[in-house]
C-alpha cells in the first residue's frame, strides 16, 4: 500500500528574530538572543524523546512552562510540534502489501502487530530524514547492550515513535491513522524497517 508517512519534530520558530538588520548592536548580541531562545525551548524535544524511550505517555513540561506531547494534538504545543512527511509503502508481517481492510482489522483488534515500512527518502522533507536518522541511531545505540544486558532489557529501552499514516480508503478518500509506540525490530536496509507497533488509532487528520 502506498502511503504518506509523517514523523513529529520540533518546529523551531525563527520568526522571533524578524527585526530590521540594524536592531542588534553586534553579531554577539544576535547570537545571545538565539542562544536564549534555544535554552528556553531545547528541553521540549529532549523530554519528549526521553518519555517515548521510557514508554511514558505523560505530558512533558517544558522549561518555558508550556506543556508538550509528541504524536498527539495538545493545544499548548500547536506552534512547537509539527509533522514532516515522506512517501512510503506499508507491508504486513508476511511481506504482503498492506490493505485498507488490514488496517481496519488491526484498528478493531487493538493488538500489537508487525508492520514493514519502506520510506522513499527522495520524497522526504528534511525534518523527516533527520528524525528518522535520530530514531535509527537511538535504536542502534540501545542494541549495543543486547549481549550484555539481554533482549528483554533492550526491548524495554527501545526508542518509540508515533508514525502518522495517510492513505486512501476503499471510497478513495484520504484517511489518517497513527501507528502508536512503534519500535524498530529490524533494519532491512537504509529505507526499509520492520516495526513493532503497539496499536493503531484512526484520526481525523
Amino acid at each position: 500500500m502506498e502511503v504518506i508517512l509523517f514523523l513529529p519534530y520540533y518546529d523551531y520558530n525563527d520568526g522571533a528574530f524578524g527585526v530590521s538588520n540594524d536592531y542588534y548592536k553586534s553579531e554577539e548580541d544576535y547570537a545571545n538572543m538565539i542562544r536564549q531562545e534555544y535554552d528556553k525551548n531545547k528541553d521540549v524535544v529532549f523530554n519528549s524523546m526521553l518519555d517515548a524511550r521510557n514508554g511514558s505517555r505523560s505530558l512533558v513540561q517544558g522549561v518555558d512552562g508550556q506543556t508538550y506531547k509528541f504524536g498527539e494534538k495538545v493545544s499548548q504545543s500547536e506552534d512547537k510540534v509539527a509533522y514532516s512527511s515522506c512517501v512510503g509503502e506499508l507491508s504486513d508481517a508476511d511481506g504482503n502489501d498492506e490493505t485498507v481492510d488490514g488496517i481496519i482489522t488491526k484498528f478493531a483488534q487493538q493488538r500489537q502487530f508487525i508492520e514493514i515500512a519502506e520510506f522513499d527518502l527522495d520524497t522526504s522533507e528534511e525534518e523527516f530524514e533527520t528524525e528518522l536518522s535520530l530514531w535509527v541511531r537511538e535504536h542502534v545505540n540501545i542494541n549495543k547492550y543486547k549481549d550484555e544486558l539481554g533482549e528483554d532489557w533492550v526491548l524495554t529501552k527501545e526508542p518509540k515513535r508515533n508514525l502518522k499514516v495517510q492513505f486512501k480508503n476503499n471510497a478513495n478518500q484520504d484517511t489518517y491513522a497513527i501507528l502508536e509506540d512503534c519500535r524498530i525490530m529490524d533494519i532491512i536496509d537504509k529505507n526499509s524497517f520492520v516495526l513493532f507497533v503497539e496499536r493503531i488509532t484512526l484520526v481525523d487528520n
